[in-house]
């Protein structure tokens, strides 16, 4: 109910031209399962077509924002970047409708060996990092391993492997001379 909320506030927001920062993405479930990926792609999902300008709260919650799990937070990473590409739409333009291709290859015709496909094909796909678009050989090959257990091992390489960037010194001195007991 709360995407549903948040989708018609986002709505009448678009219709007086107001900015509208929503909350959406969050679950009741207790953990990173079926209902949280629904529950969060939904709520996020009908927010983003509906207009809203920024999604707040939209990773790693769970039990409505009570709880918060990694693991959640990298399959949500995958969902919003879906949501995103959704957002995005399919464009259309002399580039994209590519007539004269058309033309030229015909109806039948193999379109895979054009150098605008391979140009442009990519453009129009989403690659999240969790979802397993192997054949059941493959993935079975592998481990069976389901979304979560993935989560799981990305979670982990990122907890030992990332190294933020330092800030800069220049920036730190200006935030501290913007913030009273900065250190």
């Amino acid at each position: 109910e709360a995407g549903l909320i948040n989708a018609g506030v986002a709505q009448l927001a678009q219709n007086v031209k107001l900015p509208y920062y929503a909350t959406a993405g969050m679950s009741d479930s207790k953990i990173p399962d079926a209902q949280a990926g629904y529950e969060s792609a939904i709520s996020a999902l009908a927010v983003a077509l509906a207009g809203a300008n920024f999604i707040h709260d939209a990773a790693g919650n769970l039990e409505f924002c009570m709880t918060i799990s990694f693991e959640k937070a990298v399959i949500d990473n995958d969902i919003l970047g879906m949501v995103i590409r959704m957002v995005q739409g399919i464009k259309v333009d002399k580039e994209t409708l590519a007539e004269d291709l058309i033309t030229k290859v015909g109806s039948a015709g193999n379109f895979l060996a054009e150098m605008h496909t391979v140009r442009n094909m990519r453009k129009e796909l989403y690659f999240p990092t969790l979802a397993n678009r192997q054949h059941r050989e493959e993935w079975e090959a592998l481990g069976s391993k389901d979304t979560r257990t993935r989560a799981r091992e990305k979670v982990k390489e990122i907890l030992t492997n990332h190294k933020p960037l330092p800030i800069a010194p220049e920036i730190y001195q200006k935030l501290k001379s913007k913030i009273k007991g900065l250190m």
